[in-house]
Parts: C-alpha cells; structure tokens; sequence
C-alpha cells in the first residue's frame, strides 16, 4: 500500500506541472549535486542544484529510487521550490522501510518536462558480523587473523608495523564507505601505563592530500580479546593507519631479551677466559 501511495503521488507531482511553462523550459538545463558519493544507514543526503530558466510557480520534482537485483524500486519523492535565481536545495533522511537494501540509489530531479539525475551509495552500517578476513604476518614469524567488513572500496593488504606500533591497511575506494574491523588485543592494543584502555589514533592517507588526517571513528565492540572500530571513509582514500602503544611481538620485550642473552654470553665469556669484561684503552 505504501509504494502504491508514492507511485500515485510520483505520478500527481509530474502531472501537475503548468502547461505555460513547457514551451519555454525548451533546452532546459537542471545541475544536480549531492555532498556525498555514498551515505550510510541513518545519514542525511543533502541535494543541491540549479537551473538556467526559471518559470514562476512551477517546482522541482525529485524522486529517489533504488536499484536492487536489476529492479529499480520509489523510494522516496518530494516537490523542492525553486528561487527565483534558480537555485533549489533538498535534504533526505536515509532511514526507514524503504530504505532496506544496499546498493545503487538513483536521484532524479524533474522540471517541467527536463530532467537530470545523478547515482550514490547507500549502505546498510554493519555492526560486528564481519564478511571478510585477512591473514597477516607478524614479523620473525607466525600470522593472526583481522576480521572486516569494507563498504566503497577494498582492502589490498594489511601489514603490522613494529616501528609505528599499527596496523598498516591499504585499500582502493571508488566511493565513500566504511571499515569495520576486529582487531585482536593481543596483536595490536592501546592502553596506558595502569593497563587501562587508550583511544587508538587513526590516520586516513588520499590521495588528494600529501599528509594524512586524523579521523574519528566509533567504537563497536570491547572485550577482553578484541576490540571493533568504525572508520568512515572518502573516495580517493588508500590507506588506513591504526596507531596503538604495543603491537606483537613487542620489539621492546624482544630487544631487551636479545639484549639480556647477549650480556649473559659476555660474562660467561668472561668468567672462563677471566678477561675483564670492560677494559679501558
């Protein structure tokens, strides 16, 4: 019954558009923007255009839709005043029972009998139900496993990095997205001195930018074992940097043992050969 509401008042929109106006809509050009290239669950889409010919009392007919397994679905639609300098602006809300389905969402904005229309993303933000994991190598040997799941983009590799104390993630974005993630506290962490939880900082890399940007994220999920981040993410994004205070192995607990082995041997040495340990030149 709801889809037969809006088709029936898609069709009302578009019907009642003034007959002066169509003559002189002629060769009609509509702009159509949005502020993103992908939205989440939840996200406020913001659309924003002009047109070169304005024709007093007549509105603009937007109509949202979305594609899902080859159909193309209403989502939503709504009639937007234009000014009189032809600009005209539209904000949406992506939530409710029409905004179930990931995919493709098509906006189409109608005036007079010309029309634009311009394709985003919409998805659904995952919560800790991960799709996808990748192996990696810890260094000196052995390997753990991270659990993601990646929207707008893939994950090309991800590599520990004892020198920073991260997780070190390159993708390749072709919209804007999202990482959720599962990092294992035994493999990467952040904690402070008493033991207790520090935030990680998180460095986005584009490549628009020559340095990279702090970003926020949310916080999924804290145990004992694993703690799961939400990083939103841009399209030109190609690396993801997690910054903790220890990664495994911690190159500090193995420089000290190298270390501790290596004083023993000098005075073991030592002791048998009864050669001082430091001499002085």
């Amino acid at each position: 019954m709801q889809k037969l509401i809006l088709l029936i008042m898609s069709v009302v929109i578009i019907s009642v558009s003034p007959a002066f106006g169509q003559e002189s809509l002629s060769g009609q050009i509509i702009i159509l923007n949005t502020d993103k290239t992908a939205y989440n669950d939840g996200d406020i889409i913001t659309l924003t255009g002009s047109v070169e010919k304005v024709v007093a009392g007549l509105d603009m007919s937007i109509q949202i839709f979305s594609e899902v397994d080859g159909k193309t679905n209403l989502v939503e639609i709504a009639q937007v005043i234009v000014t009189e300098d032809g600009q005209f602006t539209k904000t949406f809300v992506a939530r409710g029972s029409q905004w179930q389905n990931e995919g493709t969402v098509i906006i189409k904005a109608t005036y007079g009998q010309e029309s634009n229309e311009l394709s985003v993303k919409f998805f659904k933000q995952s919560g800790t139900d991960f799709v996808s994991s990748y192996e990696v190598d810890i260094p000196r040997g052995g390997t753990f496993d991270v659990y993601y799941t990646i929207k707008g983009g893939v994950i090309k590799s991800i590599n520990l990095n004892e020198n920073d104390l991260s997780l070190d993630i390159e993708i390749d974005t072709d919209s804007n997205g999202s990482l959720s993630i599962e990092i294992p506290r035994n493999s990467l962490d952040s904690v402070d001195e008493n033991g207790f939880d520090n935030n990680f900082i998180v460095l986005i890399y584009n490549s628009d930018n020559e340095y990279p940007a702090q970003a926020d994220y949310n916080e999924l999920e804290n145990t004992d074992q694993i703690r799961s981040l939400y990083v939103p993410l841009k399209d030109g994004d190609n690396k993801i940097q997690i910054i903790g205070t220890h990664v495994v192995p911690e190159f500090g607990t193995i420089a000290a043992i190298i270390l501790a082995v290596a004083i023993t041997s000098i005075i073991v040495l030592s002791a048998k050969t009864k050669l001082p340990i430091f001499t002085k030149f």
